[in-house]
């Protein structure tokens, strides 16, 4: 009964991590740098489902060469929760320079586990471990003794997780006031986030230091807690759409504050606690507009954040900011809202009739034509045959090569 429980609960989380990634990987909405991090984190706890899935309903000893393969990604858990935080926070669109060192450790942990994974004899080894599967705990399979794995992991992930709490206070510090509409639903739901992998590094904390004393299984026990952190994720996620579908200008890291001396800008870092003053602002704002509806710059494909930081003189990391906060889209989304309205203008001209997608595509700066149909979908809430029917009434040529 108990056995058949776990093994439902294990599927349940496994599924529900699965929907999530997908939303997260595959909406167009939603493939952001964040949410790609937020759906390796997902991942990571889909594995470990079906990893323990396999280890309740005795399968795994049928396939005991796939027992412990998701242990090294423990070590990928932490850093995950860290950047995911951080990324929302400082509204960051790509890894920093040296973010691989924190991924370190899961490569030579599963490194150190080689010797175990290529063993001969392991439906033995996965006999004895049932029978004691308490011993789980300890982590004896790799090369390096007893406990010492758990004790790393501990030590590594309350590292991380206490940096991402210093990011959110800081955050929370920087925001003259009280945050309010988005701001205040992500900043909750980024301490949630953090808040049930503490706890749940607590429960791991307390299961290391008792499970000789417990009379049931404390292994399976904390491989129960693992998928609640991912059935809660999972559930808050869905009941807060916009928290899924990805923020836009997610964390204002401060508004202009006056004092004796009037207004004051600072950057920290690329975009760290940037506070930029109205007029800074607004001044970022004509330069980027007036270059746009100008030169229209965005009808070079590939055109990039940097290009752009050049021509209208403006630092990276305060345009970056800027297009992000008071735009709330990042680059790439700005580019593409610009481009679609330069094709709708196309559009209206009389020989419209003779475009393909291809050469609209192409006219525009889309780097193909399935970048631009889902861009053009995007911003003008419809296909481009449906937009150009609408105003035209006829179908047009480039209808037949959709």
């Amino acid at each position: 009964m108990v056995s058949g429980l776990l093994s439902m609960f294990f599927s349940l989380a496994a599924f529900l991590g699965m929907l999530l990634a997908a939303l997260l990987l595959f909406r167009q909405e939603n493939r952001s740098h964040n949410s790609r991090i937020l759906a390796s984190y997902i991942l990571c706890f889909v594995l470990f489902s079906i990893h323990n899935l396999m280890l309740n309903s005795g399968f795994m000893l049928q396939v005991p060469y796939l027992f412990r393969v998701t242990k090294p990604l423990t070590y990928a858990v932490a850093p995950l929760v860290y950047l995911y935080v951080r990324g929302n926070v400082y509204s960051e669109t790509r890894f920093r320079a040296w973010d691989g060192l924190f991924f370190v450790p899961m490569v030579l942990h599963a490194l150190e586990m080689m010797p175990f994974y290529t063993m001969k004899g392991k439906k033995a080894y996965m006999e004895e471990f049932y029978r004691n599967m308490n011993k789980g705990v300890e982590h004896t399979e790799g090369l390096l003794p007893a406990y010492i794995h758990p004790v790393l992991i501990l030590l590594f992930s309350a590292w991380l997780f206490y940096r991402a709490w210093a990011v959110l206070r800081s955050a929370r510090q920087r925001s003259n006031g009280p945050l309010e509409g988005r701001n205040k639903d992500l900043m909750a739901w980024l301490y949630f986030f953090l808040g049930i992998n503490v706890l749940y590094l607590g429960l791991l904390a307390l299961h290391m230091l008792t499970f000789r004393m417990l009379p049931w299984n404390t292994y399976l026990i904390t491989s129960m807690e693992g998928a609640f952190v991912m059935i809660s994720s999972g559930v808050v996620l869905f009941f807060r759409p916009a928290i899924l579908y990805g923020f836009r200008g997610e964390m204002k890291a401060g508004e202009t504050t006056s004092g004796a001396a009037g207004t004051r800008e600072t950057v920290k870092g690329e975009s760290r606690g940037l506070v930029l003053s109205e007029e800074k602002r607004m001044d970022y704002l004509d330069r980027i507009r007036q270059h746009f509806e100008l030169n229209k710059p965005y009808l070079q494909a590939g055109y990039s954040i940097k290009q752009l930081s050049e021509e209208v003189s403006i630092p990276y990391s305060h345009l970056s900011f800027v297009i992000n906060q008071e735009y709330e889209m990042n680059f790439n989304e700005l580019v593409n809202s610009y481009r679609v309205e330069y094709v709708k203008k196309l559009m209206q001209q009389p020989e419209a009739h003779t475009f393909t997608l291809e050469a609209l595509a192409e006219r525009s700066g889309f780097s193909s034509r399935a970048t631009f149909s889902r861009a053009f979908s995007r911003f003008a809430g419809c296909t481009p045959s449906e937009f150009f029917r609408n105003i035209s009434g006829e179908p047009g040529p480039f209808v037949s090569n959709r």
